[in-house]
């Protein structure tokens, strides 16, 4: 126990403990001073703790206030646009369903938009069935940013828009359980023109600002159209729900073909399926055959995708195929496949020729080469993609055939020269010019016909010299077309044979370019050239240069080629300006019309002659089935080719016999022997069959080398 004299007093408090222990180091005034600072030190530690957290509330608040503002800017917008802008989807502030974005003050804020039909208690149109109306459109503003948390979450706004005129239409399409189809296309029919829209995950699109009165919508989903009446009242939304009633169907098309008095089983590679009910739709089937592969079958089906219902079902893939004799009811019923047997029109292909032409390319080992040339390859312009050439006068290429006729095929080349022709070693044609301003490939620059049966030997050599306007003096080889048949060559100055009609015909002496070394040329419209002769060929040569213009052809009165030209780039001699072959051997009439017209980048209207050469060629039906190739023509029809079953020809069936194509109008191409020559046929007669003749004889018009590939 302590005694009395030594009990503890009171305990100093801190403020005079720290004060005591400071005395003893440094005067009174600076321990005041840095008690003092301390605490003040600690109390405004404290202080600014509490502002960061309200700072902090407060920026979220601004935030919000910043949303919320942007929100009644969107609801604004929404309100102000279309019906139909209204309801549609897209990227940017121009569409009602939409997403996007808008920085304030360093902060971005996401803007998404929603809108939705709604009925008069609230519930979305589209997950109603039936008939229920709705009479405005739900917006949905939602303004979310990256610290939304803080503020207690996004900012949503809602409105209601009442159209002020014109009603809605809501389109759903649904299976036989009654669940959305997502992705299906529906087009409206009514009085007023809406574009096609593509169903949502629900299977629902909407249809704004419609007048009122009748409409019918249309749903098209692999190659099923089903459809659906409603009437739509002005400031009202009415629904249609689609559902292909009592399952599918599908139809199975098989093909005949009629010529020679008799029916056969034919082919095809694709059919349409039309319901009148949705005039816009067709639905094709099948695989439209290429030249790599060949898709013609026996039967075409359209696999089990159809509504029921009546189907207009013709050969072909588009509108243009169709026909009134050329297509069949097929009436579609839920679980079945409707047979239907489509008739095609036979395309019967004649394809005539001297004997088979036969092409040698540059590169054929029956061609031989004096001095030296260059043998390239890579060529894809030209024949088999090879070529020859040498610019050494005197150097030659020489090409022993049997035949009655030759033509040598060469490029027109910018840097080329002049080359003179020996047949039999006799100089038949001199100064031959290759040049040419623009690339020409495979050239026919020199013919030669009416040689005797047998072997004969054709040779080209360089000549050395050129056109003032060549930088080089190149001569190229491509090809030889050898043919057969006898021909007589005309010259053109009037002659018992060789008559013109009008008074501005000029003939005179030429150059040695032309044959016999004269022309004869007129430009006024209305002139005319004949010749008569008694053969199954004919060609109208001529020199073709940068001033001819337009003439028409008639044989035997008939007229059979219009806007005919001469005109080229340069001028080149000897040319075939037209021909025709596999005529009947007796006496024609060839006339030639000045049209007085010409071509955009001619100079003058002129017409020229230079001779006429004419024969019995040996054509006839190819002994040996030609490469034909078939296109279709048709408006917005894809391009349909083919190689069609390859067969012998006969004197009856012609050179090919194809098992059908669709109605219309078609190119065919035929080539044999390295040429090839194309027609156009009119494919529309169901009962006897279509005839295209295709003439494969040298100095045919539009023959032209290589392949139809």
């Amino acid at each position: 126990m302590l005694n009395e004299g030594t009990r503890a007093g009171p305990r100093p408090s801190l403020r005079s403990r720290v004060a005591a222990w400071l005395r003893g180091q440094a005067g009174d005034t600076m321990i005041e001073v840095t008690v003092a600072a301390l605490l003040v030190a600690l109390i405004a530690v404290a202080t600014f703790t509490g502002y960061a957290s309200v700072a902090h509330v407060a920026s979220g608040q601004n935030n919000r206030a910043q949303a919320a503002a942007l929100a009644e800017a969107d609801q604004a917008r929404l309100h102000g646009l279309t019906l139909n802008n209204l309801s549609s989807s897209g990227t940017g502030n121009t569409y009602g369903n939409t997403t996007y974005t808008t920085p304030v003050d360093g902060t971005t804020y996401k803007i998404t938009s929603a809108t939705e039909y709604v009925s008069g208690n609230g519930a979305a149109s589209c997950t109603t069935t039936g008939t229920s109306t709705a009479d405005e459109v739900q917006t949905t503003s939602t303004v979310s940013w990256n610290s939304d948390a803080y503020a207690g979450g996004p900012v949503v706004l809602h409105g209601l828009v009442t159209p002020p005129q014109g009603g809605a239409l809501i389109v759903r399409v649904v299976d036989s359980s009654q669940n959305g189809i997502s992705g299906v296309t529906v087009t409206v029919t009514g009085p007023t023109s809406v574009s096609p829209l593509t169903t949502d995950a629900a299977g629902c699109v909407e249809f704004g600002g419609l007048a009122g009165g009748s409409y019918t919508a249309y749903a098209t989903q692999n190659g099923t159209t089903v459809n659906g009446s409603q009437t739509v009242v002005a400031t009202q939304t009415k629904t249609v729900v689609l559902t292909p009633s009592g399952g599918t169907g599908g139809i199975l098309a098989t093909f005949t073909t009629t010529y020679n008095g008799s029916s056969h089983a034919s082919t095809a590679d694709q059919i349409t399926a039309w319901n009148p009910v949705n005039p816009t739709v067709y639905n094709v089937y099948g695989t439209a055959s290429t030249l790599a592969s060949n898709t013609y079958q026996s039967s075409v089906s359209s696999g089990g995708v159809l509504a029921p219902g009546n189907y207009t079902t013709y050969a072909g893939s588009c509108s243009g195929d169709y026909s009134d004799s050329g297509y069949q009811v097929a009436a579609v019923t839920s679980g079945t496949t409707q047979s239907v047997s489509l008739p095609v029109p036979a395309m019967i292909v004649d394809v005539w020729g001297a004997g088979a032409p036969t092409e040698y390319d540059d590169a054929s080992s029956a061609i031989t080469y004096s001095g030296t040339f260059t043998h390239a390859t890579g060529y894809t312009n030209d024949y088999d993609g090879t070529e020859s050439w040498s610019n050494t006068a005197g150097n030659s290429v020489s090409l022993t055939f049997t035949g009655t006729n030759v033509q040598w095929i060469t490029s027109l080349v910018n840097n080329h020269g002049y080359a003179n022709v020996y047949i039999d070693n006799n100089l038949v044609d001199e100064n031959v010019d290759t040049y040419a301003a623009s690339t020409v490939n495979q050239f026919a620059a020199f013919s030669y016909s009416g040689l005797s049966a047998g072997s004969h030997t054709i040779k080209i050599v360089v000549d050395g010299t050129k056109d003032a306007n060549s930088a080089a003096t190149y001569v190229t080889t491509d090809a030889f077309i050898v043919g057969t048949g006898s021909s007589t060559q005309v010259d053109d100055p009037p002659s018992s044979s060789v008559t013109y009609g009008g008074s501005h015909w000029t003939h005179g002496a030429t150059g040695n370019q032309n044959y016999d070394s004269t022309e004869s040329f007129d430009q006024t419209a209305g002139d005319t050239a004949q010749f008569t002769f008694t053969g199954t060929s004919i060609d109208w040569l001529a020199p073709a240069s940068t001033n001819d213009g337009y003439a028409n052809v008639y044989l035997d009165g008939n007229l059979v080629a219009s806007n005919v030209t001469a005109y080229y780039s340069s001028t080149v001699y000897q040319q075939v300006i037209w021909s025709d072959a596999g005529l009947a051997n007796t006496t024609h009439t060839l006339e030639i019309v000045v049209d007085g017209t010409r071509p955009s980048g001619s100079s003058a209207n002129y017409v020229p002659i230079d001779s006429f050469v004419y024969g019995t060629q040996a054509t006839g039906l190819l002994t040996s089935a030609p490469l034909v190739t078939l296109t279709d023509n048709n408006t917005n029809c894809s391009a349909q080719e083919n190689y069609p079953a390859t067969q012998v020809p006969t004197l009856t069936q012609g050179a090919l016999v194809d098992p059908g194509q669709p109605y219309g109008n078609w190119t065919v191409c035929a080539s044999s022997g390295g040429v090839k020559n194309t027609a156009t046929v009119a494919n529309t007669n169901y009962t006897a069959g279509n005839v295209v003749n295709i003439y494969l004889g040298t100095g045919a018009s539009g023959l032209t080398s290589g392949s139809c590939t």
